[in-house]
């Protein structure tokens, strides 16, 4: 839990994408990396990255 806090707080600092990448490799085959967690497919407001999520701009 401790960890997640950290990714999270990563996240929300515009770490984003590097931290998500890195993370993404300790997802099981067939998820992706998104708001600390590996899931199946992206929630709402994340765009698809392959094998993570990005968190949507308000302009994208």
């Amino acid at each position: 839990m401790y960890a997640g806090s950290i990714v999270t707080l990563l996240l929300l600092a515009g770490a984003g994408p590097a931290i998500a990448q890195y993370y993404a490799g300790s997802c099981p085959r067939g998820q992706k990396f998104a708001a600390g967690a590996c899931v199946t497919s992206c929630p709402a407001g994340y765009s698809d990255q392959g094998t993570y999520c990005r968190l949507r701009n308000m302009g994208d």
